[in-house]
């Protein structure tokens, strides 16, 4: 009986940490960071800003511990994560950071400059607009 009783318990106290900290990057950002809306990109519905006082870096090492990207760039702009379905970009906002979380598609749109030779694409809806490359193919 009491190996069934520290069961439960273990159970409750992983769905309270599974919980707590959300359950994918999006839900990480959504519980741990300051929501402001005023600072959303307009015309992306999906796009959900929120603010830290803490720097970039710290805040990149912060989601990235948690929840590992499939791919991670940077520059002076600031720190570009892609996962499986979202995007968390973390970029410097006065001696704090703002953090974006979208979809990955639009965040590849719209960071292209940033992301593009690094991000690459991991579905066929991705890239299309690729007409390929060999003669008379795709032209």
């Amino acid at each position: 009986m009491l190996i069934g009783i520290v069961m439960v318990i273990a159970l409750v106290i992983a769905a309270v940490t599974l919980f707590a900290g959300g359950s994918n990057a999006r839900g990480y950002v959504a519980s741990n960071y300051q929501r402001a809306t005023s600072l959303d990109i307009r015309g992306d519905r999906g796009n959900r800003a929120y603010t830290t006082p803490k720097p970039v870096p710290v805040v990149a090492e912060e989601i990235t511990s948690r929840w590992r990207p499939q791919a991670r760039t940077s520059d002076s702009s600031g720190v570009y994560l892609r996962y499986s379905d979202d995007a968390v970009i973390i970029q410097p906002r006065g001696t704090g950071s703002v953090v974006h979380v979208m979809d990955a598609d639009r965040a590849y749109r719209h960071y292209h400059s940033h992301v593009g030779s690094v991000w690459g694409w991991n579905s066929s809806t991705r890239g299309a607009t690729f007409r390929g490359g060999g003669p008379g193919t795709g032209k």
